[in-house]
């Protein structure tokens, strides 16, 4: 049975390398200039409009129990506003959600016809974990840039590359370590720990034929040892090398830092509202942050300036 998460907030499950990632992407010369370029050049529309163009969409009357499932992880993980919900003519397993102001989520075909009921909640859980957070706008300037930059590089030798990679870098960098935080929601949203090792297998390319020979435990002490490597820097570098050219971690990393969410208790806290008392700032360093919106602070506020969100000292809780 799952259990409804009344007034979940996202920085009662965010992954410690998704607020560091962030704080340094904040603090990155051009990002403001270039989140308001995004924004009012239209090209969340663009993406928008692209999207609703040539997907299905689901709703109460169309797909209704795709659509059915939606609202129940919505509810779950106390999202009030339901996204819009869209079907890739895809095989592989996969979802991606685009819209800052109305956000829309993507399923492909794939996931549809391969993934349990449990599965999908996690999957969809994972992309509307996105939006409780308000990663999509970074996550849409981190794949914009990418192109921008490399037409931009084609046509200045390489200098435009320069020019744009020390944005580049952070916003590619914040995005893969967003995903754990969205991972940790997914989790909430099925709350079945062996569903979502299911749905990373595969998603890792688990072949049709064994598609009733799952194996969790292999997987799982993959992921173990797969982890353990993170001890080595010679290690550390090849993972980086190996990532920079994907838009997510890789599979059985992030099955690994589930893994370590679960065994240090947290999960189960979040699960038994333990963690409702979270404060609403967020310290790091020398710096205070809106725990809402992730602002930067002065420290003298009585509320964010950025989202309104009420600011309370250290030395008082929620």
């Amino acid at each position: 049975m799952v259990s409804i998460l009344e007034g979940l907030h996202p920085h009662e499950y965010e992954h410690p390398f998704d607020a560091k990632a962030l704080d340094s992407l904040q603090g990155t010369a051009g990002l403001e200039i270039l989140s308001r370029k995004f924004l009012k050049n239209g090209i969340e529309r663009f993406y928008t409009i692209q999207c609703r163009g040539s997907n299905l969409q689901v709703t109460s009357s169309n797909y209704a129990e795709i659509y059915k499932q939606l609202v129940d992880v919505c509810n779950v993980i106390n999202v009030e506003a339901v996204p819009d919900l869209y079907i890739e003519s895809d095989g592989s397993i996969n979802a991606m959600t685009v819209g800052v102001d109305n956000p829309l989520i993507i399923v492909t075909a794939g996931a549809i016809d391969h993934l349990s009921q449990s599965e999908m909640a996690f999957l969809l859980g994972h992309e509307i974990g996105h939006v409780k957070s308000r990663h999509v706008l970074y996550h849409l300037m981190a794949g914009s840039l990418a192109f921008a930059g490399g037409v931009v590089g084609d046509y200045t030798l390489g200098l435009g590359n320069l020019l744009t990679m020390p944005l580049r870098w952070a916003l590619f960098r914040w995005s893969r370590m967003s995903e754990f935080t969205a991972d940790r929601c997914g989790l909430l949203a099925c709350q079945d720990f062996d569903n979502v090792v299911s749905t990373f297998i595969k998603m890792a390319g688990l072949p049709e034929k064994y598609r009733d020979q799952i194996d969790r435990q292999s997987f799982i002490k993959q992921a173990s040892e797969f982890e353990s490597l993170d001890f080595e820097k010679t290690s550390k570098w090849l993972k980086l090398a190996s990532s920079l050219n994907r838009t997510h971690p890789w599979t059985v990393l992030r099955s690994a830092e589930l893994i370590k969410w679960v065994e240090s208790g947290e999960y189960q806290q979040v699960l038994d509202r333990q963690t409702v008392d979270r404060l609403r700032i967020r310290y790091e360093g020398s710096f205070q942050f809106c725990r809402r919106c992730s602002y930067r602070l002065q420290g003298t506020e009585r509320f964010c300036n950025s989202c309104g969100q009420e600011l309370r000292p250290s030395n008082q809780i929620l």
